[in-house]
Parts: C-alpha cells; sequence; structure tokens
C-alpha cells in the first residue's frame, strides 16, 4: 500500500533526526589516519627486478672466434647451452641499410653505401658507426623512440583539442640531450625536477614539459576542480613509474595491484612527490622578445583596423534584425529591465537582467548565417574574413613559454588513498616515498624522509624523487633503460615487456646481459652512446636475418637471438625514407610543429570548408611540408592517413612498444596515395636527369630505393615492365609524357616492395 503524505513526512523526520544524532555523537572531526608501514614477503622481494645488479662475469663459451665484444659472450652461451649456433653475418650491403636506419632513421644513399662498400679498411664499419653517432640525425631517430614513452602531442586533446603552442621546445630539447649524450642520470633528473635542480635554467624548465605531455582536459566546465587536479596527478604518476621503472603503478590506484607487490598506499606516496606541483606556462622570453611580439601585433592591428570595421559595419543591419527579433519574443516587463540602465536596476532586475540579456545575444554563428542568405553581402564578408586571415598569419609566434611543471607554494596539502580513486573517499593518510617492495628489497637504506629538503619556494619532494631514480645502487632505472635500448637495435627487448618489469611480464630471456649491460651503463658515467656504439658493433647484431638452425622451430620469438630479427619501419621511417629517397627531404631541424597538408577525403571527412582554414592552417611554405615526421604538428584528433595506417602511436598513453599490423589499407595508402604517389614521380624526376641510358636508370632507382644494385633477373623484368608499362601509356598521351610516367609506375612499385620496408 501507497505511503500517505503524512506517513512520508514522519518518515523525512525521523531520518534527519537520525542524522543529528549521529552528527552529535560524531564530535569534532576525527584526525586523519596515517597509512601503516606496509610489509612484503620474502618472495616478493625475491622477484628478479627488485635484486641489487651486480656485474657479471662474461661467460666462457667454445667458439671464441666468433665474440667481438661483451654482449657475444652471454649470447653465445645461451645458444650453446641449448646446442645451436649463431647465423652467418650478414652483408655489407644489409649491415649498413641496418645500422644506418637504426641509428638515423634513414636509409643510406647511394653515396654512402658506396663509400662504405669501397672501404677495405679492418674498421671501416666501425668508422661507420662513429659517424652515425655523431651525427645530428641520431637525435632525431631517437629522440621519437622517447617522444613515444612520453605520449607527446602538440594538442591536448580531448573535444577542443587546442593547440600548445610551446610543446615543441621540449621535443627540440630531448633531440638536442640526445645528440650531445646527457647522461641519463641527468636526464632522468630534469624532467621530474627541472626547476628544483636547476633554478633560473630555462631549458631545465622545458624538460619538465615530460610530465606535461600526455593529454590533458583544460575547458571541462562540468568537471568537478578536485577530479581535474587528481585526473593530472593520475596521468603523471602512471607515466613516471612505467616509463622510469618499467612498473604498472596505475594499476594500483583504485586498489592493491592484483598481482605485484603495489599497494594502493605505494601509488598515492608516489603520487605525493607532485602534490605541491603546478602544470604551468612560464615565460623565457627576453624583454626585447616581447618588445618584438607587441610592436608586431599593433602593426598587424593597424592594418586590419579598416577591415574590422567595414566587416563590422556589413554585420550591422543583420545583428540589429537578429537583436530585434530576440527582444520581441520577451514580455514587455523583460524589455523593461533590459533596456533600464545596470545602476538603475532593483536587486530583482539585476537578477533577472543577467539571464535575459545571455537569451537575447546575438552570437557570431547567428550572424554569419543571416548574412549567407544575401550572396553578395556574404562573398565580401569572406573576403574581408580571408584578407584579416592573411595579416594575422603573418605574426611571429608568442614570446616564448616553458611547457613547465613547477612547485607554486612551499606547503603541501596532505595527501590521502583515495578509495577507488574517489577524491570524495579519503583513505589513509600518506607521505612521498618511493614503491616500497623496492626499498625493502635493497641491502642498504636508500630513501628517508631526510631526503626530502624543502627551500624557498620549492618542497624538494620532486627532486628528491629523482635523486633517488638516480641512484647507482636503484635496481630498476638502469635495467630499464638499457632494454629499451636493446628492444630498438634487436627489434625484442631482452624483457620482451618493456614498461612492465613486475610479475605479469616478461621474464628476461638473458638475464645476466641485462645486469651487465645495466652495470656497465653505470660505469660509463650513465652515458647511452657507447651502449649504443656496443650494441650495433657486436657479433650478434651483425648476424643475417635468416634462421640458419633448428632453434627457429624451438624459438618462434627468436629469444636466444640465433639470428637477426627481420623489422618493418615504422610510420615515420616510412614517410621520411621515402622523401630521402626522392631527394625531397628537407633537413632543416627544430621549430614549431609543421602543419603538412592533409588528403581531400581527410580534410572532408573532419573539417568544414571554414575549419580547415581555421583550425588546420596548412604551412605555406611547401619546402617545410618535406621535413622529417618528428617535426609535424601532433595533433591528438587528428592524424595523418600514412602514419595512422603505419601504426604510429595514437598520443593518449604512453607506448614503450609499437605494434606492427598487416591490413588492405597500408596498401592501398603506398599505392594510391598522395603523398607516396608524389615521392614516385619526384624519384623517377630525379633519376631520369641524373642519368641516362635505361639499364643506368635501373640501377639508379634500385641504388636509391633498396641500396643495391639489381641482379640480372629484377633487371630483366624491369626492362619488361618499363616497355609493356610505356606502350600503353602512350595510347592515351604524348611518348615522351608516357615514358617519364612509366618510370614513376616502377618507382611506385619500388617503393611498395618489402625489401624497401622491412630492415633484415
Amino acid at each position: 500500500m501507497p505511503w500517505t503524505k503524512h506517513e512520508l513526512w514522519i518518515g523525512f523526520g525521523l531520518v534527519l533526526g537520525g542524522l543529528a544524532a549521529c552528527s552529535a555523537a560524531a564530535g569534532p572531526p576525527a584526525k586523519p589516519k596515517v597509512a601503516s608501514p606496509e610489509t612484503f614477503s620474502e618472495l616478493q622481494k625475491d622477484h628478479w627486478a627488485y635484486k641489487p645488479i651486480v656485474r657479471p662475469p662474461v661467460p666462457t663459451v667454445a667458439q671464441r672466434a666468433w665474440l667481438l665484444n661483451p654482449i657475444d659472450g652471454f649470447i653465445l652461451a645461451a645458444l650453446e647451452e641449448v646446442g645451436a649456433k649463431p647465423s652467418s653475418q650478414a652483408s655489407r650491403t644489409v649491415l649498413i641499410r641496418r645500422v644506418t636506419f637504426d641509428l638515423l632513421g634513414l636509409p643510406p644513399t647511394p653515396a654512402e653505401t658506396a663509400a662504405f662498400l669501397a672501404d677495405t679498411r679492418p674498421d671501416a664499419y666501425e668508422r661507420l658507426v662513429d659517424r652515425l653517432l655523431a651525427s645530428p640525425q641520431f637525435g632525431e631517430r631517437w629522440g621519437q623512440h622517447w617522444l613515444d614513452l612520453a605520449h607527446y602531442a602538440d594538442s591536448n586533446g580531448f573535444e577542443l583539442d587546442a593547440e600548445r603552442p610551446d610543446a615543441w621546445r621540449y621535443r627540440d630539447w630531448v633531440i638536442k640531450v640526445q645528440n650531445n649524450d646527457l647522461p641519463y642520470d641527468r636526464f632522468t633528473t630534469l624532467q621530474l625536477a627541472g626547476d628544483d635542480v636547476a633554478p633560473g635554467d630555462p631549458e631545465a624548465l622545458i624538460a619538465t614539459g615530460f610530465c606535461r605531455s600526455g593529454p590533458r582536459e583544460v575547458v571541462g566546465g562540468n568537471i568537478i576542480p578536485e577530479v581535474k587536479r587528481q585526473t593530472e596527478l593520475s596521468e603523471i604518476t602512471g607515466t613516471v613509474g612505467s616509463v622510469f621503472l618499467g612498473l604498472t603503478m596505475g594499476c594500483a590506484r583504485c586498489h592493491d595491484h592484483k598481482f605485484d607487490a603495489i599497494p594502493s598506499t605505494d601509488y598515492y606516496r608516489l603520487q605525493a612527490f607532485f602534490a605541491a606541483s603546478e602544470l604551468t606556462d612560464v615565460p623565457i622570453a627576453s624583454e626585447g622578445e616581447k618588445a618584438a611580439y607587441k610592436a608586431a601585433v599593433e602593426a598587424v592591428q593597424a592594418r586590419t583596423a579598416p577591415l574590422r570595421k567595414a566587416m563590422a559595419e556589413l554585420e550591422a543591419p543583420y545583428r540589429s534584425a537578429l537583436s530585434a527579433a530576440k527582444t520581441a519574443m520577451l514580455t514587455a516587463e523583460e524589455r523593461q529591465i533590459v533596456a533600464t540602465p545596470e545602476k538603475d536596476r532593483t536587486p530583482n532586475q539585476k537578477k533577472r537582467a543577467k539571464g535575459l540579456e545571455t537569451s537575447i545575444r546575438v552570437v557570431w554563428e547567428e550572424v554569419a548565417e543571416a548574412v549567407r542568405a544575401n550572396p553578395a553581402d556574404h562573398a565580401r564578408r569572406e573576403a574581408l574574413k580571408r584578407q584579416i586571415y592573411e595579416h594575422e598569419r603573418t605574426l611571429p609566434r608568442p614570446p616564448a613559454h616553458a611547457m613547465a611543471l613547477v612547485d607554486e607554494k612551499a606547503k603541501v596539502d596532505p595527501v590521502f588513498v583515495l578509495r577507488r580513486g574517489d577524491f570524495r573517499n579519503r583513505g589513509p593518510l600518506v607521505s612521498p616515498r618511493p614503491p616500497g617492495v623496492i626499498l625493502a628489497s635493497q641491502r642498504t637504506p636508500s630513501f628517508s624522509d631526510d631526503a626530502i629538503r624543502p627551500r624557498n619556494d620549492k618542497t624538494g619532494r620532486r627532486s628528491a624523487l629523482a635523486a633517488w631514480m638516480a641512484r647507482p645502487d636503484n635496481p630498476l632505472t638502469p635495467r630499464v633503460i638499457v632494454n629499451r635500448l636493446w628492444q630498438h637495435h634487436f627489434g625484442r627487448g631482452i624483457v620482451a615487456t618493456p614498461s612492465d618489469f613486475g610479475v605479469r611480464g616478461e621474464a628476461p630471456s638473458h638475464p645476466e646481459l641485462l645486469d651487465w649491460l645495466a652495470a656497465e651503463l653505470v660505469d660509463q658515467g650513465w652515458r647511452l652512446k657507447p651502449l649504443h656504439r656496443l650494441m650495433v658493433l657486436s657479433a650478434a647484431y651483425r648476424q643475417a636475418s635468416e634462421p640458419t638452425t633448428s632453434l627457429a622451430a624451438d624459438d618462434p620469438d627468436n629469444a636466444f637471438l640465433s639470428h637477426m630479427n627481420r623489422r618493418r619501419l615504422d610510420a615515420e621511417g616510412i614517410r621520411d625514407a621515402m622523401l630521402l629517397v626522392s631527394g625531397g627531404l628537407n633537413s632543416r631541424m627544430g621549430g614549431p610543429g609543421v602543419i603538412a597538408p592533409l588528403e581531400k577525403e581527410i580534410k572532408d571527412l573532419i573539417f568544414t570548408e571554414q575549419e580547415v582554414v581555421d583550425l588546420w592552417p596548412v604551412d605555406p611554405n611547401p619546402v617545410e611540408h618535406a621535413r622529417r615526421s618528428i617535426y609535424l604538428f601532433r595533433k591528438r584528433n587528428v592524424r595523418y592517413p600514412l602514419l595512422d595506417a603505419f601504426d604510429a602511436p595514437d598520443t593518449q598513453t604512453a607506448c614503450p612498444r609499437r605494434e606492427t599490423s598487416t591490413h588492405a589499407l597500408q596498401a592501398l595508402t603506398l599505392i594510391n596515395g598522395e603523398f607516396a604517389l608524389e615521392r614516385a614521380r619526384e624519384l623517377a624526376v630525379l633519376v631520369l636527369s641524373q642519368s641516362s641510358g635505361r639499364d643506368d636508370r635501373i640501377t639508379a632507382l634500385y641504388q636509391h630505393v633498396l641500396a643495391r644494385s639489381p641482379d640480372q633477373s629484377e633487371r630483366g623484368r624491369a626492362r619488361d615492365f618499363l616497355t609493356r608499362q610505356s606502350e600503353l601509356l602512350s595510347r592515351e598521351g604524348s611518348a615522351a609524357t608516357a615514358e617519364s610516367s612509366a618510370w614513376a609506375d616502377f618507382a611506385t612499385a619500388l617503393l611498395n616492395c618489402n625489401e624497401f620496408l622491412y630492415i633484415p
């Protein structure tokens, strides 16, 4: 039977009375409970990744003649243990292409290949490696690997996806320090706490952009501030844990980690290092730069003032008509309120006036729609808009800022464990501390409250975390980074899950080698280039990619490295290689992201005609469109079709390892895509201009695209193709046009072959 209204009121009163009684009994708020120290079992502490790094001896092997450096001892010992042998050494042609792509992300030029093949000195390969390591293009290649981890982009993501005008400064900093071989411990420290450890240094501020590189919601009017703040801290905490420590810290945000010894308290202890930090843009421009920008803005405003006045006069009757129509819909009383000056309105009128004025406000979309009904006025308005836009696009970029993470207050708000990740459901209070299981697994204490030293306006928390990360006895930081280097050189990490060194991650295939490399990194002063050199000079790296032992059937993932792994070029490598072999690559380094043209189908799908102008203003200099892919403007919600088709990361989350998919869209992109077809035409023009005679041109094409000359069979098939294609095309046009088109089609075929797209 339904309750009567009287019964409902009685029940409601009883509930209120009970709540009041509970509140009175509760008394004043209880003091926050402090989280108890975590304890870990011997089994948890005994996990291989948490054990101290001890340099093992290089194993003794039977085939000593195969060894070229200590790396080979570990690889060969594992092979001999299972009765297998390594593959033969790859040809010099394969080696130069492999190592050039690995270190520079580009193919060798025909001249570079010819010079290497002609170099008969015993250390010719070592000289080649040293030249590549010294190239400025090294930083562009290896900077991209790090930007994958930082999930760098030039926009915020989410619905608005607004531009980050200074994000590129972090990208350029990463490239620069890779080239300069900045020690990895310093590289880590600056990205976590550059504002604290190097106060006043603009580049140190820029380095903290690592913590700002992920997606960020900046408008969300309906987002509760506490939720927004917690989302930002969660993004930083998860990224720092996975990138530097190889731990899936994010899995402990809402509850204790299901598999690893990471309780929720440890997640929030790590987050507490960032509790006082704010995501902010710090001015780093000089006074001269600021004055120059102000003068440029004033000059543009002066030039556009007559245009804006003309547009305002054109729009005036439309605005007036729209305003009158909206006002007519109000009641007489409402019109009286709107017409009354604000100073003469009663309190009630002031309260109502705000909503009324909003309801009759004329917005630009309404004006544009009204003007569109008059073709002459619409055309004039569009012309004025275009003139204003052309003036405004001549403005220099605004004065420089560092997209930074800084402490804006010395006092830190308390940090609580948030049950289920909900800021309203506070658990115990925690203080900053690295993951407890790592500390418990170390022989000597490596972190204490004394490590955090506040000074001036800095809490010292992030600098303390960075110092712990960069300790020589940290068991994870060196292991994680040397494994990432190995992964990119050999196609598979010693730990195949590069950002998960936990119990559910893959165990290392060569644990002693991993520890030897980690110890070598620390002993080399944390410099990475010596490790790059060691890896690519090893006999293991120089192996051919064709399996030659029966181990291939029992080791499908080639974990024992009995042969070199054959790898497809990454998305940027494909695009950059096409630009280089066709002679169009613009090697200029640095600067703001370049907005290159999108294919028409993509533009039509994403943007209206006006949005293309406003939201995708293509760089007016076509030479800039041929910059390396790392310099392309990365908008999270708009992705270049070629890069998207070949598995470029989506920049929403940190990407430790790119997937390699195979699907029909890839072939369609390379055969029919505007970018690929234009590169093929440019390549054909280049070869036709540089050589004469069909056979010489066929050879030149092979040397440009595949870094080798064709064999007799390939040469014969090329002649047949060119003959048939020229005859077919000559029926539709002149013989000269048919000949050049046939060469462009042949170039397209070579750019689509597996040998171009894969590194043997």
